[in-house]
């Protein structure tokens, strides 16, 4: 509530030494002493929206983004609240306010945001026409490696796949940072294949980002199927695998598809502890799911079966 002689020119530069100080919950609560007063003000809303993001507090966030975009009707707002909602997983509302903006006039760096964002929403929903439509609007970033690697996802959801090969060949050629790319061409290669192939792209997949969940999840499958065909199975090998999952696990602690890759190498070491700590992980972090409870209780009555 806003409180009468407060001078707000004074609290706005509080907030501002607040947020420079990293002292969030103190900004917030200076803000809040103007919300009722200053809820249109476009300045007081900008170092609301800063607060909040620096508080995590995504819904607040977005609504307060809306009321900016609304307000200026700016195309560098939009965009903000457009990335806001697709990174909270509102899609169907971040491709309404990307389908106005389309619309309207943006700088090239802003119009590279806008069909970046629209591609990953299409992919999203399995909609390779929406991802067409927006390659075909946005012609103009041909040296664009994110949409080389679209392009070459369109060709292999047409069944196209040489093409598409040359599309991600492409993508990493421009941008070896690309691990999408890389991941892409890795599944490919396995697909036509050529396994040793696959394996190597792969790796350049973990160069670029180690911590690719779905290069993750290839690499476990992967090499659980060719340790079941070699005599000896490589421990090294495993060992190997086994610490790069646990270096994904020790910055995203609950991915229940990785861990449940993990448990699976536990299981093939016999590493009964960790084994059973991770379960216990699971059914901590979705106490409901009755799959992860029956683990639980398999472990803890000596079974090592998943």
């Amino acid at each position: 509530m806003s409180q009468p002689g407060l001078d707000s020119d004074s609290v706005f530069g509080s907030v501002l030494d607040n947020l420079n100080q990293q002292r969030y919950s103190a900004a917030m609560m200076k803000l809040t002493l103007l919300s009722n007063g200053h809820s249109k003000d476009i300045n007081y809303l900008r170092l609301l929206a800063q607060t909040q993001k620096a508080l995590a507090d995504y819904t607040g966030l977005i609504k307060t983004l809306h009321c900016i975009a609304a307000q200026t009707n700016q195309s560098v707002d939009y965009i903000e609240h457009m990335l806001a909602l697709y990174l909270q997983g509102r899609l169907n509302e971040a491709l309404d306010v990307g389908l106005l903006l389309q619309e309207m006039d943006l700088s090239g760096r802003q119009e590279q945001v806008l069909s970046h964002c629209l591609i990953k929403i299409y992919l999203e929903f399995c909609d390779y026409e929406g991802v067409q439509e927006v390659i075909v609007r946005h012609h103009n970033f041909e040296q664009d490696d994110f949409m080389l690697f679209a392009k070459g996802l369109v060709d292999l959801a047409g069944g196209k796949k040489n093409e598409a090969l040359a599309y991600f060949r492409k993508a990493v050629a421009l941008n070896g940072e690309n691990d999408q790319a890389w991941i892409s061409l890795s599944l490919l290669h396995e697909e036509m294949g050529d396994h040793e192939l696959a394996l190597a792209n792969l790796s350049r997949a973990f160069d670029a980002n180690p911590n690719n969940a779905t290069g993750l999840k290839l690499l476990t499958k992967w090499h659980r199927r060719d340790a079941t065909q070699a005599k000896p199975v490589d421990v090294c090998q495993t060992n190997k695998v086994i610490r790069q999952v646990r270096h994904y696990l020790a910055q995203y602690e609950f991915d229940e598809e990785i861990s449940l890759c993990y448990m699976q190498l536990l299981k093939d070491t016999a590493d009964m502890s960790s084994l059973r700590f991770e379960a216990e992980k699971l059914v901590l972090h979705n106490p409901k799911n009755p799959e992860y409870m029956n683990m639980k209780k398999k472990l803890e009555q000596g079974m090592n079966s998943l």
